[in-house]
Order: C-alpha cells, then structure tokens, then sequence
C-alpha cells in the first residue's frame, strides 16, 4: 500500500508541474448530434487515459501518459462510415527551476487509422514546450507552444496555461483558447461551470480500400460541466452544451504542406473532397481517479 501512494504522489507531482490535468486513469464517453439532411447523425466518441511514473529525482520527473480514442459515425454518408482509432504515448518531462517556476517538454506518437492497413503513414507526431510561473497560492500561469504533424499538414497550438482561483468557491483553469474551464465549488465533492474545448484530429483511411484518404475533424465545443467527487480521488464529470463549429472533412492523399493554428488555416489550404459542417448538440460523460 505504501508503495502505491509513493507512485501516485510521484505521477501527482509531475502532472501538477505540467497543467491542471491530474488524472491517473480516466474513462469518457461523447456524443455529438446534428441534422444531415432528413436524418440525425451522430460522432460517437469514447476516449481512455493512463499515466505512469518514468522517473523522479530531486528537481526533475518524467511521467508517461497512454491514451486510445475511438470515433464512429452513424447516419454519416457512406465514405465515412468507418470507425476511427487513435492510440498515443506521450512522454512528459518536468523541471522545476526554482519555487515558483518550471519548464515542461514534452513528445508524443501515435498511429491514427481505420486500422484496416497498418502503415508509416498512419503516425503523427507532436512536440512542445510550456514554462510556467506561481504568482501567488492563488494563481498560477505558464506559457506554451505545441507543433503536431498532422495528416493534413502542420499544425500550431500556442496556449496561455491558467490555475487561478479568486475566490475560495471559483475556481479558473485550463489552457487557453483551447481548454478553459470555470467552476463553482458548490462544495468539497460538487462543482458546475463551463467550459469551451477546442480540438483537430485527423485519421488516415485504408490504402486499398479508400486511397489513403484522412478525415480531419475540427470542433469548438460549449459544455455546462458537472464535476462530482467520491472518497479515494474518483471523480464523475457529466457534461451538457454544443458544437457551435464542427467539420468532417475527407482529403485525397497528397503531399499536405499547409499550416493551421490551432484550428483556423493558413494561406492556401487543400480542398476536400466531401465536408459535412454543421453546429449541434454535444454531450459527454466521464469518471477518473485523481491524484490527491
């Protein structure tokens, strides 16, 4: 038992360092409805996460995060009914440079397919940095920059990192733009809020089957969020709001040399071959076990 709370002050640290994402296992499950012409189509979404200890020594730790998504689509035209895999590892490396600041480097790999054709060409990388600063027991931010080779191209997200707390019932956190969050401590175990989440992905298809075509799929999400906790760190998160932009775009393979930042294009983009865009209803439910 011992060592067990040894290891899960370790991940606790190193992951406290980085951002405010503390979970150590964490199951979620979403949907995403819209009207495509006379039918409801659905995105149906379920994503898995564990972090473990790499290593640990006086100012420096390194943590490793596993992660699998899986997207599948229903009532969706025929070229994109397959279910979508993604599995990453990601390396996280902290060092705390003083008492109040910190540097994170971080790396990730992952294959993103319909896993029909297992290739090279079914990875995507991603690599950053963020430096971060305490203010005060109140608030902390930190400064960042993430580069990911998408299937569509490169892909740039600068975020502003926020752990703010101005009052002792609110509670400000999240990186900004693309992960904000804002909660009322009701209590010690129930909080509500919003929160806004902004995410691109990509997912290469079969090379005999579909060509080696990718689906890149953009959202920018508004979610009521309720957050609920359990004695021994596990957490219930249930979550209400809307896709107020959302696309599913499928490319023809080609050479993708084209620049996004976060999800917003640069200069001249490739033409998709089918889209769907559309705004609609966004549900998700989710359970983790923290870190203390």
């Amino acid at each position: 038992m011992k060592r067990y709370f040894h290891l899960a002050l370790m991940i606790f640290a190193a992951l406290n360092s980085f951002a405010q994402d503390k979970d150590l296992l964490s199951v979620n499950y979403g949907l995403s409805g819209f009207q495509y012409h006379d039918t409801a189509a659905i995105a149906q979404q379920t994503a898995l996460k564990c972090a473990l200890p790499v290593y640990r020594k006086n100012k420096h730790s390194i943590v490793g995060v596993m992660n699998y998504k899986n997207t599948a689509f229903y009532n969706f035209p025929e070229s994109y009914r397959q279910t979508l895999h993604g599995f990453t590892l990601q390396a996280i490396s902290i060092y705390k440079m003083s008492g109040n600041k910190s540097i994170a480097l971080f790396a990730q790999t992952g294959l993103f397919s319909d896993l029909q054709e297992i290739s090279i060409k079914d990875f995507r990388y991603t690599a950053g940095f963020r430096y971060r600063y305490k203010h005060s027991g109140r608030l902390s931010t930190g400064w960042g920059l993430a580069y990911s080779r998408q299937f569509f191209g490169n892909q740039l997200v600068p975020f502003i990192d926020v752990d703010y707390k101005p009052g002792r019932k609110w509670s400000i956190t999240g990186q900004f733009p693309i992960k904000p969050k804002i909660l009322y401590h009701l209590n010690k175990k129930l909080s509500v809020g919003i929160e806004i989440n902004g995410d691109a992905a990509s997912y290469r298809l079969s090379a005999s089957d579909k060509n080696n075509r990718f689906i890149q799929i953009n959202q920018w999400t508004g979610l009521a969020k309720m957050e609920y906790q359990f004695s021994g760190g596990w957490q219930l998160t249930l979550g209400v709001g809307r896709n107020f932009s959302q696309s599913f775009k499928l490319y023809d393979n080609a050479s993708a040399s084209s620049w996004t930042i976060i999800t917003i294009p640069i200069g001249e983009k490739p033409v998709p071959v089918e889209r769907i865009d559309n705004k609609g209803f966004r549900a998700v439910l989710g359970i983790s076990l923290q870190a203390f």
